[in-house]
């Protein structure tokens, strides 16, 4: 029995082939990191990880509590936490083995004090132009020095993060080559000093598509895709030609209703009917993901044809207006984000990047799993 008022689906057998195409990409040498931070951009950190785990080296989140939910529902594989921890976290690192990113003497310190007789396996993460975190790449010599005199910690890698890669503009890409330029800089650095850490990565799905063997090159040998797996390639390559969307969204008509000239649709009376037309009610609005901003400016996908978002998105229902498509019926599905929908497609009539539109869907839409791994 169908009870939810939408769903999203996820392909699991398109997310393996994603990962496989982008696998023979970079050949085996080169380590790959999945994030699966924020749920897996909204498709559901556990189940995702589950299905990647034979094809991924790492995976990374944002914060202690995803990478315990990684480990509690049974996740082997590394985990790396991309964005640091508090100090007060540090025996759930140790105890679950998780990967932590260090910046600073003090949270290395600390870290080092309590692993006890482990030695916990931590990521350097270098600011080299994104301004938000990371150690400067003048000070990241010193602070590896310590943390190797130390000797409580391992040193397994070291990152940095691009803050403009998804950019084509002259002057964007100028700038983003000097982030590479610094941190392989600081690599050559590190390995003239017999320092360098193992694993060095700077790469995001971006990173990978735009500037191609540059990011898993030597030094370089780990990259970090994320929205590239799950199916969107900001810049088409050749080789990406068979990477394919593995989420859709759907829900249902509950409603249709014949509605005369004039009429106003939805709070704020932000449309008014020019003629009379036909109003379809669908069970879904901006609490379970219809994102606000496509109010009057997109559209959703039924029986093939399109159908206008009119008036504003409400909390819990979205109207469309169905006069073009005479066939629409009560229960008739309707596509919200897929193949007729694509996610770029929608983050680009509201100015977002891509991932925006995965992680606005919330915890009350069932997400449906299919092709699931044999446990």
């Amino acid at each position: 029995m169908q009870i939810a008022m939408a769903e999203a689906r996820i392909d699991l057998a398109k997310l393996r082939n994603n990962i496989a195409i982008v696998r023979k990409q970079i050949n085996d040498e080169i380590q790959l990191l999945f994030p699966v931070k924020a749920d897996a951009y909204g498709h559901g950190a556990v189940q995702v990880a589950k299905a990647a785990e034979n094809g991924v080296d790492y995976f990374g989140v944002a914060n202690i509590i995803e990478a315990l939910e990684l480990r509690q529902n049974g996740i082997r594989k590394p985990i790396l936490i991309l964005f640091g921890a508090r100090r007060e976290q540090i025996p759930l690192l140790v105890d679950n083995d998780i990967t932590a990113s260090v910046s600073d003497a003090e949270f290395a310190y600390a870290l080092g004090e309590k692993a006890r007789n482990k030695r916990p396996k931590v990521h350097i993460c270098v600011d080299t132009g994104m301004g938000r975190q990371g150690i400067l790449p003048d000070r990241a010599v010193s602070l590896i020095t310590m943390i190797k005199e130390a000797d409580r910690l391992e040193v397994e890698g070291i990152f940095s993060h691009f803050s403009v890669a998804y950019s084509t503009t002259p002057e964007h890409r100028a700038y983003t080559q000097r982030q590479l330029d610094s941190f392989l800089n600081l690599l050559t650095d590190l390995k003239r000093r017999g320092i360098l850490p193992p694993l060095r990565h700077i790469a995001n799905s971006a990173g990978l598509l735009q500037f191609g063997e540059k990011v898993f090159s030597p030094p370089l040998n780990m990259v970090r895709p994320g929205v590239l797996l799950h199916g969107y390639c900001e810049f088409p390559a050749p080789w990406t030609d068979d990477i394919t969307p593995t989420m859709s969204m759907h829900t249902w008509i509950t409603a249709i209703r014949e509605i005369p000239k004039g009429s106003a649709i939805g709070y704020g009376c932000t449309y008014y009917t020019p003629t009379p037309r036909r109003i379809a009610t669908l069970p879904v609005g901006y609490a379970d993901g219809m994102i606000w901003r496509l109010s009057n400016q997109s559209d959703v996908v039924i029986r093939g044809a399109r159908a206008p978002i009119v008036g504003r998105i409400s909390m819990d229902l979205t109207t469309v207006d169905v006069s073009d498509i005479p066939a629409a019926t009560v229960g008739d599905e309707v596509e919200l984000l897929g193949v007729n929908q694509p996610a770029d497609l929608l983050a680009n009539r509201i100015d977002a990047a891509i991932e925006v539109i995965f992680t606005a869907i919330s915890k009350r839409v069932p997400r449906v799993y299919l092709n699931k791994p044999t446990e």
